[in-house]
């Protein structure tokens, strides 16, 4: 395949379909790569894909910076797909950036590259939760979080879960509405048009959810999609910080309610902020899903 043959195109709606055919062909744990979050960071990012030698390639570029794509998805052949990316990026005179690489694929990138040099980038690695201890919260070493939730239980005994559908869509999306209205930061907006594009789009799209509600008002909501047969995957989970306990307890009561039939759940990374790693250990991940950047020069 010629540089010239390659054409990226970016990510829609109406992708959803081929991008999925990919992704069920080849399983994967990541959270980067599920139709879901591309979905939601699109308006963030400039977010597109192509299919080269029946493997689908994921772009991502970033204001003033170079792309990186993640590793290729499917069943086509992945040594010429990545030869034709190195012939692709050697045309368009930029490097040949992977990100969020799996150590599995590490082992393809040396037969096709040679003597690469993956760099470990901890603030993008995913943590995995076995799912039935985030609901149980049983044992020593949840025995702090079980106490928090159980005083959410108490402080609040009225409150009730439901499932996110077309009976409260409209009022969450109002309630988000007020919630980020007044976000200053770039990163917090970015994610916040992404939630609204999310709920706006919210019946196409494969996304399992949930609110707690409390006297009638909505304090927080959750949302995720399964990724495997054994891999979900949580992508948002917000919370009124007024209700003390709620982001705990929207936390077990989604996976309670919507998950609890899947092995394993991905919480995503901590992007390296300190607040968020220690709350994201405090859980007791069952392992962390490294991921490696590598940058071919040409």
């Amino acid at each position: 395949m010629q540089p010239s043959e390659i054409s990226f195109k970016e990510i829609t709606l109406c992708d959803k379909e081929i991008i999925s055919t990919y992704l069920r062909q080849d399983p994967f744990m990541i959270s980067d790569v599920s139709f879901g979050n591309l979905f939601l960071w699109r308006l963030a990012r400039k977010i597109e894909f192509a299919i080269i030698h029946e493997c689908l390639v994921i772009k991502t570029t970033y204001p003033d910076k170079n792309p990186f794509v993640f590793f290729p998805i499917g069943a086509g052949d992945k040594h010429l797909c990545l030869q034709a990316l190195k012939h692709y990026c050697d045309f368009l005179a930029i490097p040949l950036e992977f990100h969020s690489i799996e150590q599995k694929n590490i082992a393809i990138l040396r037969d096709v590259f040679g003597d690469i040099q993956p760099v470990f980038n901890r603030d993008r690695s995913d943590y995995i939760y076995l799912t039935k201890n985030l609901i149980s919260l049983s044992g020593r070493k949840y025995h702090k979080k079980k106490n928090h939730l159980n005083r959410f239980f108490e402080e609040y005994k009225g409150f009730s879960f439901e499932e996110i559908d077309s009976n409260n869509l409209l009022e969450l999306q109002t309630t988000w509405n007020l919630w980020s209205q007044n976000y200053t930061d770039e990163g917090l907006i970015n994610e916040a048009e992404g939630i609204r594009s999310a709920l706006q789009n919210y019946g196409q799209l494969d996304f399992k959810g949930g609110l707690l509600r409390f006297d009638s008002t909505i304090i927080a909501f959750s949302f995720g999609e399964i990724i495997s047969d054994t891999f979900c995957v949580i992508h948002i989970e917000k919370a009124d910080i007024n209700y003390r306990g709620a982001y705990q307890a929207i936390n077990q009561q989604l996976l309670q309610h919507c998950f609890a039939h899947v092995t394993y759940v991905n919480r995503e990374e901590d992007l390296g902020i300190e607040g968020l790693r220690k709350a994201k250990m405090s859980y007791n991940p069952e392992s962390i899903l490294e991921k490696y950047e590598v940058i071919i020069t040409t």
